[in-house]
C-alpha cells in the first residue's frame, strides 16, 4: 500500500518516483533526515525534531525549506491525509540536484520530502522483557551530531546484531562508550545514570533529553559522562532510547546479563514516565 507523501510542495503518495538519478542525497549521502512519532494522528515532539534538523542542515549548509510555522502545518496536513491513526513520518532534506561533482553549485534548491509510515511500536511484554544488544568498533565520520542520511556503518552494525540475534548494536571508540547505531545509550551504576555528553561522537537525541529531564525530576543523578568500556559489564541496569523505542530496557550485552536479565527499577521508573509524557 503507498502512504502519503509531500514532496517539494505538494501531496502525493509513495508510489510516485520522485527523486532524480543525480539528487546528491542519493548520490553522496548529502541530506539530513529527522523521525517523528504519531499517535492518534497527533505528532509527539514535533518542534524538537524540527529544531534538531534546522541545527544539522545549518552545520552542513543547506537551506531549511520550511520555517518553523510552514513544518508544523505541513506535517500536520500530512498526519490529516494519512490512513492510519499510529506510525511515523520520515523526512529528508537532501542539497538537491545537480550535475554530479564533489563541488556543489551556488544556490542549487535542496530537496525536501516527508512520508508517512505505519509502525509496530514495542508492546508492553517487550517493554518489561528488554532487548538483547552487542557492541562493534564506531566506524562513523566524525560529526555523529548531525543527523546525516549516510547511515551504512550504523546499517552494518544493526545487520551484524540481528545476526547475532541482537536487536541493537552498542559503538564503542577509543576505550570508551558512545551511543547505540540507531540510539542513545544509558547506564546505571550505584544508583546514577551515565551516558554520553552532547558532542560530536553522539546524535543530541530527543527523547534523550526527554530521559535525562524526567530522571533529574526524580531526584535520580545524571553523570554525563564517556562511560569506560570495562564499566560497561558491571552495571546494575541499562536501557537505550529512541524515537520509536521510547526507554527500552537491555538485559543482555554481549550475551552477559545486566541486573540479572530483568528490568531494573530506575529503568522502569523513566519507562513509565516517559510512556505517560507521550500520551500526554
Amino acid at each position: 500500500m503507498s502512504d502519503v507523501l509531500w514532496f517539494n510542495g505538494r501531496f502525493t503518495t509513495t508510489g510516485e518516483r520522485v527523486i532524480g538519478v543525480e539528487d546528491r542525497g542519493f548520490q553522496f549521502a548529502d541530506a539530513v533526515y529527522e523521525i517523528f512519532k504519531f499517535i492518534g494522528k497527533r505528532p509527539v515532539f514535533l518542534l524538537d525534531h524540527f529544531r534538531r534538523m534546522e541545527r544539522g542542515l545549518r552545520a552542513i549548509e543547506i537551506p531549511l525549506p520550511w520555517t518553523e510555522e510552514s513544518f508544523e502545518a505541513t506535517m500536520r496536513e500530512l498526519l490529516a491525509r494519512t490512513a492510519f491513526g499510529d506510525g511515523i513520518v520520515y523526512i529528508q532534506v537532501t542539497r538537491g540536484e545537480a550535475q554530479r561533482a564533489h563541488f556543489w553549485p551556488e544556490g542549487i534548491a535542496p530537496t525536501a520530502l516527508a512520508y508517512s509510515r505505519v509502525f509496530r511500536f514495542p508492546g508492553a511484554a517487550k517493554k518489561e522483557r528488554g532487548i538483547a544488544v552487542i557492541t562493534t568498533p564506531d566506524l562513523r565520520w566524525q560529526r555523529c551530531e548531525i543527523k546525516s542520511s549516510n547511515l551504512l556503518a550504523n546499517a552494518l552494525a544493526k545487520k551484524q546484531a540481528q545476526r547475532a540475534a541482537a536487536d541493537e548494536t552498542i559503538l564503542l571508540a577509543g576505550g570508551f562508550v558512545r551511543e547505540g547505531a540507531s540510539s542513545s545509550f544509558f547506564a546505571v551504576r550505584d544508583g546514577r545514570i551515565i551516558t554520553h555528553p552532547l558532542d560530536e561522537h553522539i546524535l543530541p537525541g530527543v527523547v534523550r533529553d526527554r530521559a535525562i529531564e524526567l530522571a533529574l525530576a526524580a531526584k535520580i543523578r545524571v553523570d554525563e559522562r564517556p562511560l569506560r568500556e570495562p564499566e560497561l559489564f558491571d552495571l546494575e541496569e541499562a536501557f537505550i532510547t529512541s524515537t520509536t523505542q521510547g526507554v527500552m530496557p537491555v538485559t543482555t550485552i554481549d550475551g552477559r546479563a545486566i541486573a540479572n536479565s530483568r528490568r531494573g527499577e530506575i529503568t522502569t521508573t523513566l519507562q513509565q514516565q516517559f510512556d505517560a509524557l507521550e500520551r500526554a
